[in-house]
């Protein structure tokens, strides 16, 4: 090969190198600017989709007062640039408490204005009757709902939250599928009543009283049952796993099929 072409050969070569390793610098540059952008959208969505769902647990948390579930109804019914966070499912929900909530707020400023505009001592008493109705109804939206009341039907849907039942009477009550794990009923009276397809699991029911009683297919699973009585109960396929069951009394039972104490 002629010295002439190798030299011109040779120093094209020497031009492309830095070319190439500069493009090759500008690629692993674009790369991990690339990939920290993806780093970045993944824990903004994360982030989002955090803050949703410890926003719509509260607005669906029973326990939380009216007036802070319809600030965060606003929240999830205004949609974001993906049009997310359950949008319709919250317009929905806080057209429901927005009309309450616009309500008490309507009838606090009627009775400011009534009692601004009173000219005799009749109209101010009246007035101030209404507003103090007004604000205190307004007041009660900031307040944590109250609890249920202690009723078969609340039993069975499972609204009941306290920990010590000692004492409860349920006689003679539907209590079908109802499930108390983990209570403190002793000495409660469940007589007479239905609570086939029930969990006691881990209950403390010393001495409660399950007389003629439907406990077909109820899980007494390392319960406390010492003095219970269970005289004339239904206790088909009932179960008892590492029950304690010291001085309970299963006398006049319709044991049509044997019951599962393992």
């Amino acid at each position: 090969m002629d010295t002439q072409i190798i030299q011109t050969v040779a120093g094209y070569i020497a031009l492309a190198v830095p070319a190439t390793v500069a493009i090759s610098n500008l690629s692993k540059i674009a790369l991990e600017w690339l990939n920290q952008r993806h780093v970045v959208k993944t824990a903004r969505i994360q982030q989002t989709h955090e803050i949703t769902t410890q926003y719509l647990n509260r607005a669906l948390d029973p326990t939380v007062p009216l007036a802070i579930r319809h600030q965060l109804l606003r929240f999830l019914s205004t949609p974001d640039k993906n049009g997310s966070r359950l949008s319709e499912w919250a317009k929905l929900e806080l057209q429901r408490v927005e009309i309450l909530v616009d309500d008490t707020n309507r009838a606090v400023a009627e009775a400011e204005n009534e009692l601004l505009a009173a000219k005799t001592s009749v109209e101010v008493a009246a007035a101030e009757k209404k507003l103090s109705f007004a604000t205190s109804k307004r007041q009660s939206l900031l307040q944590p709902p109250k609890p249920p009341s202690i009723t078969p039907a609340a039993l069975r849907a499972g609204l009941i939250t306290e920990n010590d039942l000692t004492g409860l009477v349920m006689k003679e009550c539907d209590l079908k599928g109802m499930e108390l794990p983990y209570r403190k009923l002793i000495g409660a009276d469940f007589s007479g009543s239905t609570i086939a397809h029930g969990n006691f699991q881990g209950s403390q029911l010393q001495g409660a009283n399950f007389e003629k009683t439907d406990l077909t297919e109820v899980l007494f699973y390392e319960c406390d049952l010492r003095s219970a009585t269970f005289v004339g109960a239904i206790v088909q396929k009932s179960r008892f796993p590492k029950a304690r069951l010291e001085g309970a009394d299963f006398s006049g039972t319709s044991l049509h099929e044997k019951m599962d104490f393992k």
